[in-house]
């Protein structure tokens, strides 16, 4: 087995509310994941995986080691003694601590050789040594002409740490040997020395115990006994590993992050816009097949399109956006990530769009919510002509998955229910999702005021509905959280209309 591969490890992942089921689904496909639970926020999994393998998910937020994961814990009114219960929960058995620390100190390893052989391969040029590369001295001859090996002793760990030099040893392509048993590097009060391992603790309170305790001061007490029981020394700003504690109703949750970035931070996206993590569920939603023709009529930064394109590399991407602006910043982004090849951006109105008839195999769009940018219409009123345009340039069993705003989806399953779809009623009831919310009685002015009292306007709008009725097939909603706004992805499918 590979270094940097912790056989049978236990991880989880935070995820954006409402995406646990496509992570669960995403890591059992790519890491070949057993025991995978799903819970609010996150996703327990157990997996035989390398670092490059864990880095590949694209659903989660962050990753974790999972050092232990409890019920919730019962806490005293009484503030000292529910402090130290915690203390005695949360941290338990040093031998616990102390395997998931040596399997976490080889994925950092790991890490470090991956990213000085990758150095090598770009430049092409080994560093040299110093004295190779003062001209004047060669390197004497060392017996059998072997590597020089670095050996750590007790003072160069305890007053360097052993990352830097793992570090040094990279640069100077040169093996390390270690005089100290792993756990002994982990825990130096074993044999009294001083501490080599800095850590820091960070910890997230909700529910019951958010109204005892604030986050900080319980960080601080669990730090400072860790820090005691391990012999660790508490570092702040620039620690080698942090501790991630999460106390709520549900359970208590310690990990320790794999890598300091968010997965969801990606490399190859120059500017934000949308959440990574929710333009790949998007994606992901609409099975996008080898060949297929993909479009984002309303593209802004073009991040669905990154997420896409990187994920199925063997698809065709276009973009369109009605602002110069947001097509600048999406080209910038598609030469950012290498793309360029595959991802083709025009200008042109969503309502207008330049494309042949039944041209597109899947239709991908995050429909403003004119929050982040200002919208010249209001969206539920230009939405069925929206809708008419993608549905017009959508083939036959192509898929359209949109994002939408709370207030525009309950909007669209008001006029969208299967009223004129009762052929199709058994079909919906089984692809539509769990987490749609029915609606008991609508509020729509096509379904409630007479037709002979509607405007020419309102008449116009009522028969485009009627045509988008007929054609898309709804098979599923799915309630996503973007932080401090909610939202909902809707995914249908197009059918023959007779």
């Amino acid at each position: 087995m590979s270094r940097g591969c912790s056989p049978g490890s236990r991880y989880f992942c935070t995820a954006s509310r409402g995406l646990e089921r496509l992570l669960g689904e995403e890591v059992r496909r790519k890491l070949s994941a057993s025991d995978v639970e799903q819970v609010s926020g996150k996703v327990f999994f157990t997996a035989d995986a390398d670092l490059k393998k864990l880095k590949s998910l694209k659903c989660a937020e962050r990753l974790f080691l999972l050092v232990k994961k409890l019920p919730p814990i019962q806490i005293s009114r009484l503030k000292g003694k529910g402090v130290h219960i915690l203390q005695k929960c949360v941290i338990g058995e040093s031998s616990q601590w102390l395997d998931v620390v040596a399997k976490w100190q080889s994925l950092q390893e790991f890490s470090k050789e991956q990213e000085c052989t990758s150095d090598m391969i770009e430049t092409g040029i080994k560093r040299p040594t110093q004295q190779e590369s003062s001209g004047t001295r060669k390197r004497p001859k060392l017996e059998l002409d072997k590597p020089p090996t670095t050996v750590l002793n007790e003072s160069q760990t305890g007053q360097h740490g052993l990352h830097s030099v793992i570090q040094e040893s990279c640069q100077n392509n040169t093996p390390i040997q270690t005089t100290a048993s792993p756990n002994e590097l982990l825990n130096p009060k074993s044999r009294g020395a001083a501490s080599c391992m800095h850590f820091r603790v960070s910890c997230r309170c909700s529910g019951k115990i958010a109204k005892a305790f604030t986050s900080q001061e319980l960080g601080r007490a669990i730090g400072v006994a860790l820090g005691r029981q391990m012999g660790w020394k508490a570092e702040l700003r620039n620690p080698m590993m942090e501790v991630y504690i999460h106390l709520s109703d549900i359970h208590c949750v310690v990990g320790i992050p794999i890598v300091r970035l968010p997965l969801a931070s990606r490399d190859y996206i120059k500017s934000a816009g949308l959440r990574s993590t929710v333009a790949w569920a998007m994606a992901y939603l609409a099975d996008i097949k080898a060949g297929s023709f993909v479009l984002d009529p309303m593209c802004g930064l073009g991040t669905i399109l990154l997420e896409a394109a990187k994920e199925w590399p063997n698809a065709y991407y276009h973009g369109i956006d009605n602002t110069a602006s947001q097509l600048q910043v999406a080209s910038a982004n598609v030469c950012f990530a290498k793309l360029t090849s595959r991802i083709d951006l025009t200008r042109a109105s969503v309502t207008g769009l330049p494309l042949l008839t039944e041209s597109i195999d899947v239709v991908i769009c995050d429909i403003p919510f004119g929050k982040k940018f200002k919208i010249s219409q209001d969206t539920k009123t230009i939405m069925p002509y929206i809708l008419k345009e993608m549905v017009r340039v959508l083939s036959a069993d192509g898929t359209l998955v949109l994002l939408l705003s709370q207030e525009l989806s309950l909007h669209m399953q008001q006029w969208q229910r299967p009223k004129n779809h009762q052929s199709n009623k058994g079909k919906l009831a089984a692809l539509q999702n769990t987490d749609t919310t029915p609606v008991e009685q609508s509020s729509d002015p096509v379904e409630n005021v007479n037709v002979e009292d509607m405007s020419i306007a309102e008449k116009e709008q009522s028969e485009v509905k009627t045509k988008i009725l007929a054609s898309l097939l709804p098979t599923g909603i799915f309630q996503v959280s973007l932080g401090v706004t909610e939202a909902s992805i809707h995914r249908y499918k197009k059918i023959p209309v007779t």
